[in-house]
Order: C-alpha cells, then structure tokens, then sequence
C-alpha cells in the first residue's frame, strides 16, 4: 500500500497528466483532501523543529519578574478584614528569575503550530476560490469540486518552499556564535534573515508555486474539460499572485 502510494505521488508530480487520467478531480476530493491535511501535518512538524533546532543554538537569557509587591493601601485593607494577606503583601522587592531566550522562542514557536496547520487548509480553500474564478475568465466550465480536488492535490509542492526554508535556517544559524544579550541576539537574527534566508524563501516560493501551476494546469485540463491553453493560463495568474503574495 506504501509503494502504491508513493508511486502514485511521484506520478502526480512528475506526470500529473496521468495521474488524473486515473485520478478523475470530480471523482477524487476525498483522497485529496486527506493529502491535504498530510501536508498541514507535515509543514507543521517541520515548524516545530524549526523551534527545537533554535532554541538548541540560543543560550541567551532573559530576567523576568514573576511578583511584584503591591501598594501599601491595598495590602492594609487585607489587615482591616482580619484575612491572610496575598503573597504580595509578603515582599518587599521583586521577584525575578532568569529565562532562557531560546525556550520562550520555542514556546512561541509552538503556540503557533494551530495557525500553521488550520492556515494551510485555509489556504487551500483560498487558492481554490481563486483558481476556479480565473478559470472562468478563461473558458474553465468545470465544479467548483474539481478545482478544489485539483488544488488540494498540488498542495505537496508546497513542501519545496517549507524543505527550503528549513535548510535555510540550518544554513544561517549553523556555526554563528550568538550573543547572551538578548537586544544583540535581536539584532543578529535581524541581519541575518535580511541576508541569505530571504533569497532562499523567494527560490523556495518560486520554485513552489511553479510546481503547483504545473499541476493545477493538467488537473484544470482533465477536471474541466478545458483546453490546455486555457488552464495553463489560468493557473499562470494564480501562481504568480500567490509568489507575490508570499514576498510580502
């Protein structure tokens, strides 16, 4: 069954005029859908890593203050009931501990992994709306069903610019020597992602929507009963606003 599948994506990707010869997009939005919550699980698991890998090379720390002393006032009302006073009204100095900078990126990182996996099937329903409109305009007479099959099974080419990405960020970060002074350590990530990582997030974008484009053409073709003309045209204009939207 793992071969089976496995060839059945390398077919998609490479020859996806035969995949949906076998894979009809108006009879195929199930199996679709399932590669496209395979690719949400995917791209956030490599989030998530992305997060162990930094908070790993980070070894800046952070004071926090966890309690600080409330005013006299209040704490004499406490008094005037005749109750135990909070332990606010126990000290007289702040409290404070150290933080690892690299565990609250982490934490951050992973307080985001829901948005990561909702966005990606979001954005397959987006991409959709939009690739079913344009096709329209250009002679497309097919279900709003089959696009979103045929969006939905393009989506892997998305995992180019998540890979990329995460090569990437390995590339940046391997070797540098990061400073223990967490405005320093800001400054350094800020000049770093200005750098290498943006030109490696375009190549990955470009690359990405491409591939997508390649395959939103053939599925367009067969689901839509379109010319191929026509759907190549159509999902041109979807990839390259989905680039620019990406560089923003």
């Amino acid at each position: 069954m793992l071969r089976d599948a496995l060839r059945d994506l390398r077919t998609l990707l490479f020859d996806p005029g035969s995949f949906f010869e076998t894979h009809p997009p108006e009879r195929s939005l199930a199996g679709a859908a399932l590669v496209v919550v395979a690719v949400a699980a995917v791209t956030s698991v490599v989030f998530a890593a992305i997060g162990e890998y930094m908070a790993a090379q980070i070894d800046a720390t952070v004071t926090v203050t966890r309690l600080e002393p409330w005013p006299e006032s209040t704490c004499r009302s406490f008094e005037e009931m005749n109750t135990s006073p909070p332990e606010p009204c126990t000290i007289d100095e702040p409290r404070t501990e150290q933080v690892s900078v690299g565990a609250r990126l982490r934490d951050a990182i992973y307080g985001r992994l829901p948005t990561v996996f909702f966005g990606t099937l979001l954005g397959w329903l987006l991409v959709a709306v939009a690739l079913h409109a344009v096709g329209a305009f250009t002679g497309s007479r097919g279900s709003f069903g089959a696009t979103l099959a045929v969006t939905g099974w393009a989506t892997p080419a998305q995992l180019v610019q998540t890979v990329l990405g995460a090569v990437g960020l390995v590339f940046l970060l391997s070797g540098v020597d990061f400073a223990s002074d967490p405005a320093l350590l800001a400054d350094q990530f800020r000049r770093l992602t200005n750098t290498t990582g943006t030109a490696l997030g375009v190549a990955g974008a470009l690359v990405g929507t491409a591939w997508q484009a390649y395959i939103w053409a053939h599925g367009l073709h067969e689901g839509h009963d379109a010319t191929f003309g026509s759907a190549a045209a159509a999902s041109g204009v979807v990839a390259v606003l989905l680039f620019v939207l990406s560089l923003a």
